[in-house]
C-alpha cells in the first residue's frame, strides 16, 4: 500500500511526498501534477496515466486499490476535485460521487480506520519503519510528520555504473552474486542474507509482478541478465583496482575477492602471493585438521622470493599425507594449499609434487611399542631415541619428534600432543572431545612408560585420573602392592 502510493507520487512528478500518521488516519499527499480524472483511481487497469508513462513503466493502476483492504474510508483530493467514501462502497462497485472542491496542489489521499498489521507497534511506528526500508533508493523527497526519511541510496554523487540492466552500485568487499534491487526506486525481491551487497536500480520498463511487486514478473530470463550485468561491472571495477594499485597492494586488498568471484585470471601476472595459501606450520603443524580450525598467514611473498624457497603440493589424499606433511614441516617448506587459482597462475608452474612413497623414514633405538594401543584409529606406536624424515632424491634429512607412515605413529621423548596424527575425531559428524582427551592421555602414558626404568614412576603414569587427583575414602591411609609376572603383566594385588 505505501509503496503504492509513494509511486504514484513519482508519477507524478513530485518533488516532496508528506506522510502523516496520525491514531489510526493516514494521509499522504504530494506536490505533483494531480489527477485528471479521480473516476480512474477506481476502477482496475484504468491508471490514468500518458501513454508514454504507461509504456515506459508498464504502470497498471493499481495505486489508490491498493489501499482498500487496508482502511475503512478512503479521501482523495486533487486539483479541483474530490471524492470520500467508505472503501466496502468502492469495493462493491457502487458508484462514488466525485464533487468539486477548493483547489489543491497535488494530491492528497486520506484513510481512516487503518490499523498497524503488527499489533505490538502503533500506526506510526510501523509507517515509519516500512518508510525507511522503501524510501533507501526512492528518488522523491519523503517526511513523516514533518521529519525527512533518510535515503541513501538516492544520492546521485554515489559511484553508480551504467549496464544493461540499470544503475549498479558496486562493494567489492561483498560477493557479486549478493545483490540488492530496486525498480522504479522501491525494493523488490528478497533481501540478501549477507550485509554486504552490491547494489542495483534495474530500469523503469522492467516489469514487477502483481500484486504485492516483490518479485520480477520475467524472473528467469531478467535475473541472468541482472547477474551478467553485475558480474561484468564487477570485474571491470577490478581491472580499475589492479591498473590503480601497486602489484603488492592489490593482492594484499583484492586476491580473496578475485579468487571468490570467479576473477581469479586478474592475479596471474602479479607477481606477489598471499601467504594464506600456503600452510601454516605454526598454528596448523602436521596432522589432521577439523575444517574450523584453519589459522592462516598474514602478509605477502614476493615471486622470486618463492622460487628461491620453493613451493610444494602433495599427490595424494587421507593418512598417507601426514608423512610428507611432517617433511615438509620440518623444513618449513611453502605448501600451497589455495586450489582456486587460475591453471594458468605462476605458482602453478614452479610448484613441485611430492607424493608419500617419496618420503624416508629412519629412527634410533626402538625404547617401547605397542602394536594395539586403546587409540581412535588401529594404529601402532613406537619410541623412538631419534627420528629423521627425508624425500627421496633430495640430500639432507630432518630430525623430528613425531611421524605417522601408514599405520604405524613414531614418537620420541619429546613428541608431546600429538592427537593430530591420530584422528581427527569427528564422527558421525559430531567432534568427539573426550575421545581426543582419552588418546591425549593414552600417548602421554606410552611415552612416560617407554621412558622410564622407575616402577613405581611407572605405575603412577598408568594409575586412572580418578585415583590420582580424586578422594577414595576407602583407600585412605592404606599401602597397595602391585606385582608383575616376568612379562610384566599384572600377577596380584595386596594391601597392608
Amino acid at each position: 500500500m505505501l509503496g503504492e502510493l509513494l509511486q504514484n507520487a513519482r508519477r507524478a512528478q513530485a518533488s516532496h511526498i508528506q506522510v502523516i500518521a496520525d491514531g489510526n488516519t493516514l494521509i499522504v499527499s504530494d506536490d505533483g501534477i494531480g489527477i485528471a480524472d479521480l473516476q480512474t483511481l477506481i476502477f482496475i487497469a484504468e491508471s490514468g496515466w500518458d501513454p508514454a508513462l504507461k509504456e515506459r513503466e508498464n504502470a497498471f493502476g493499481l495505486g489508490v486499490l491498493s489501499t482498500l483492504y487496508f482502511a475503512e474510508r478512503l479521501s482523495v483530493h486533487s486539483g479541483g476535485h474530490a471524492f470520500h467514501a467508505a472503501t466496502a462502497t468502492i469495493i462493491r462497485g457502487d458508484a462514488i460521487e466525485v464533487y468539486p472542491t477548493r483547489p489543491h496542489t497535488g494530491t492528497e489521499v486520506r484513510l481512516d480506520g487503518v490499523r498497524s498489521p503488527v499489533p505490538a507497534l502503533t500506526l506510526q511506528e510501523w509507517v515509519k519503519g516500512q518508510l525507511e526500508r522503501l524510501c533507501e533508493a526512492f528518488p522523491v523527497r519523503v517526511s513523516l510528520n514533518g521529519i525527512d526519511i533518510a535515503r541513501p541510496l538516492a544520492d546521485t554523487s554515489l559511484p553508480w555504473r551504467q549496464t544493461p540492466v540499470g544503475l549498479v552500485l558496486l562493494n567489492l568487499g561483498a560477493h557479486p552474486g549478493h545483490w540488492r534491487y530496486f525498480l522504479q526506486g522501491l525494493p523488490i525481491g528478497r533481501a540478501p542474507v549477507s550485509s554486504e551487497h552490491q547494489i542495483v536500480l534495474l530500469r523503469d520498463d522492467m516489469i514487477a509482478r502483481l500484486p504485492d511487486r516483490q518479485y520480477l514478473l520475467n524472473e528467469d530470463t531478467d535475473h541472468p541478465r541482472i547477474r551478467a550485468a553485475v558480474n561484468d561491472a564487477y570485474r571491470q571495477a577490478l581491472i580499475e583496482a589492479k591498473e590503480r594499485l601497486a602489484g603488492s597492494e592489490f593482492v594484499e586488498l583484492y586476491a580473496e575477492t578475485c579468487l571468490s568471484s570467479s576473477n581469479a585470471d586478474l592475479l596471474n601476472d602479479v607477481p606477489f602471493a598471499l601467504r594464506a595459501w600456503f600452510r601454516n606450520w605454526q598454528d596448523n603443524p602436521a596432522g589432521y585438521r577439523r575444517y574450523w580450525e584453519h589459522y592462516f598467514m598474514t602478509g605477502i611473498s614476493a615471486r622470486l622470493a618463492l622460487e628461491e624457497a620453493g613451493v610444494w603440493s602433495i599427490d595424494d589424499v587421507g593418512e598417507n599425507n601426514l608423512a610428507v606433511e611432517t617433511y615438509l614441516e620440518a623444513r618449513q617448506a611453502f605448501l600451497l594449499e589455495e586450489h582456486r587459482l587460475d591453471e594458468n597462475h605462476w605458482l602453478m608452474h614452479m610448484v613441485k609434487t611430492i607424493s608419500p612413497d617419496q618420503i624416508g623414514v629412519r629412527h634410533g633405538a626402538i625404547l617401547h611399542s605397542d602394536r594395539n594401543p586403546p587409540l581412535a584409529e588401529c594404529i601402532d606406536l613406537f619410541l623412538v631415541d631419534a627420528l629423521f624424515v627425508s624425500q627421496e632424491g633430495e640430500s639432507g634429512e630432518y630430525a623430528v619428534d613425531s611421524l605417522r607412515k601408514d599405520n604405524v605413529l613414531y614418537l620420541t621423548p619429546n613428541a608431546g600432543n600429538v592427537t593430530a596424527l591420530v584422528s581427527d575425531y569427528i564422527f558421525d559428524e559430531r567432534y568427539d572431545e573426550n575421545d581426543e582427551d582419552e588418546d591425549a592421555q593414552t600417548l602421554a602414558a606410552f611415552i612416560a612408560v617407554g621412558c622410564s626404568q622407575d616402577p613405581a614412576h611407572i605405575v603412577k603414569v598408568l594409575l586412572p585420573h580418578t585415583l590420582r587427583y580424586s578422594t577414595q575414602a576407602k583407600l585412605a591411609g592404606a599401602v597397595v602392592r602391585l606385582s608383575f609376572d616376568s612379562d610384566g603383566k599384572l600377577q596380584a594385588v595386596s594391601a597392608d
